[in-house]
């Protein structure tokens, strides 16, 4: 099991944190600026598949260090993050869900997460340089594991008015949700490293309080870029509100690394007559645009939408990444709904109970896909797709900072021929327990 001692050490520091210290600490202590988070996440994956063969469930015990300096001279701070995730059980078919996969076995794991310096010459501008946590329009650390994935380069962010604020990054290295080290990005047929960097640029813009605008471009360099924009337009009606979001969105192949099945999971490049594997040029021109429309009254939200796709639209920047999908007709675990002529359609049911149970909110959701095409022909496979989704959330107003989730996830599909983004049915059962404490 790679790094016992520091798995061991950082779960006796968490622990100790976390089961009564925090409380006298923070009260007795000043820190002066610094600030220590430290978060526990017991997480269980159950999944059920169409083919039993690829059944499994894993559960594990994981744990964030997260450490911030004060900007010492008002310019420079540090971060620090250490994670560790532990096996409690596993189960079917080995695969990495919540526990990494070692030398053909589960098994927990430990990474310094995150540690990078921040820069703040002025007040309104800041540059990161190490390993660090993003959320953009395309890219993302995600959050649905025991611990987020990572990314390793250089990030700024300008606030050039109260109105206007601009982002860039870039990324040469990146850590998966469940290993335990960093690697260079790739496609599904290239070797680590071959994806030189990943880089995202974008801006926000608020035209008024009700009014808002935001754009971006990736490129994954020599496989894949994507540029997306969208509005959100915000109603206010006498005893409730109407918000409206409407994105458009772009991928297209990159260069030479776009090769046929370098997309293994979403494009059916490899149908193509006469197409090698890893050596035959491919190509991608998606094109995918939505329109959301959400009602708000008191606790309670209803939002329908709908995402029309040209040419599939490609979740993944990257092998082993998902992405982050804009459109507000995926589901929170899968699938894309993006596929070479697909209409989707969600509908969406949120209640925050809090009147009359503090801290639980709801939400239900339906989703349908159709007329999804082989992205090569569509006489050679045709499906449509349907999910539905029930998730509970609920702050334990017992002790501050624990908090609960349970996800329920059905997906089915009916598909005639091959469809390469179309999945086999399955149904996911997702728990997390949370207990989050910080000192400042």
């Amino acid at each position: 099991m790679k790094g016992n001692i520091f798995r061991i050490f950082s779960y006796l520091v968490g622990t100790a944190l976390l089961l009564g210290v925090q409380h006298s600490f923070a009260e007795d202590t000043k820190l002066g600026g610094h600030e220590i988070q430290t978060k526990l996440r017991l997480i269980h994956f159950d999944r059920d598949f169409e083919d039993d063969e690829d059944d499994r469930d894993q559960t594990g015990l994981g744990l964030e260090v997260n450490y911030k300096s004060p900007q010492l001279w008002d310019i420079v701070g540090l971060g620090l993050s250490g994670y560790v995730v532990e096996d409690i059980s596993d189960g079917g078919d080995v695969r990495e869900d919540v526990l990494t996969l070692d030398d053909g076995e589960l098994d927990g794991f430990a990474l310094l997460g995150q540690a990078y310096l921040n820069f703040t010459p002025t007040d309104n501008f800041s540059i990161k340089l190490g390993r660090m946590k993003h959320k953009s329009m395309f890219l993302n650390s995600s959050s649905s594991r025991a611990v987020p994935n990572t990314f390793q380069g250089v990030s700024a962010k300008f606030n050039a008015t109260d109105n206007l604020s601009l982002h860039a990054s870039i990324y040469d290295k990146w850590s998966r949700r469940a290993r335990d080290n960093f690697e260079g990005f790739s496609t599904d047929q290239s070797e680590q490293g071959d994806i030189d960097y990943v880089g995202v640029i974008g801006a926000k813009y608020k035209v008024n309080d009700n009014f808002k605008l935001e754009a971006e471009y990736l490129e994954s360099k020599d496989f894949l870029n994507k540029f997306g924009v969208r509005g959100t337009y915000l109603q206010e009606l006498s005893s409730s509100s109407l918000t409206y979001t409407l994105g458009v969105f772009t991928s297209s192949d990159d260069g030479d690394l776009f090769v046929t099945r370098s997309e293994s999971g979403d494009l059916d490049d490899e149908d193509v007559p006469g197409s090698e594997a890893g050596v035959t040029e491919s190509e991608n021109d998606g094109l995918g645009g939505y329109l959301d429309i959400t009602w708000k009254k008191d606790n309670l939200k209803l939002s329908a939408a709908i995402a029309k796709i040209d040419e599939i639209w490609l979740e993944d920047n990257f092998s082993g990444d998902h992405g982050r999908n804009p459109f507000p007709t995926r589901s929170t675990v899968g699938p894309d709904l993006t596929n070479t002529n697909e209409t989707a359609y969600r509908l969406k049911l949120d209640y925050d109970w809090k009147e009359y149970i503090p801290g639980l909110k709801t939400s239900f959701a339906i989703g349908f896909g159709e007329d999804a095409e082989n992205s090569v022909d569509s006489s050679l496979g045709t499906a449509d797709e349907d999910w539905r989704e029930v998730r509970i959330d609920y702050k334990i107003p017992a002790l501050k900072g624990l908090k609960f989730r349970g996800i329920w996830h059905d997906y089915n599909s009916d598909e005639t021929g091959s469809v390469d983004g179309v999945k086999q049915d399955e149904t996911d059962i997702r728990l997390y327990l949370d207990y989050v404490y910080t000192f400042k």
